[in-house]
């Protein structure tokens, strides 16, 4: 795990790129060092690249992803967590539910 300056390192994984944005933005405000990936391929560079401490992935992501991720010697020791977006009436979840939940 590498931590910056005691702080935490935040990838944030969405096929999504205005929902990975919008989280590792409110990770930044407060003061989090946060990245954001918008595709599978684009998360898995940027773990295996800079070793984060916690990967917050879209539910909507392959489990493949996470076996990945847990097996690259890079980012194995990453705490690795689904994001449930946001819950709607009908128990799914959206991303853009979610997206403006965090924004505000």
């Amino acid at each position: 795990m590498h931590q910056r300056a005691g702080q935490e390192l935040v990838l944030v994984a969405s096929a999504d790129g205005q929902f990975a944005e919008a989280i590792a933005e409110r990770l930044r405000r407060a003061g989090t060092v946060a990245y954001a990936a918008r595709s599978e391929a684009g998360c898995l560079r940027v773990a295996t690249a800079v070793g984060p401490d916690v990967v917050l992935l879209d539910s909507n992501l392959s489990p493949r992803l996470e076996r990945l991720l847990r097996a690259h010697p890079v980012s194995r020791a990453a705490t690795i967590v689904r994001l449930p977006e946001a819950v709607a009436s009908d128990g799914s979840y959206t991303a853009t539910a979610w997206s403006r939940r965090i924004a505000s």
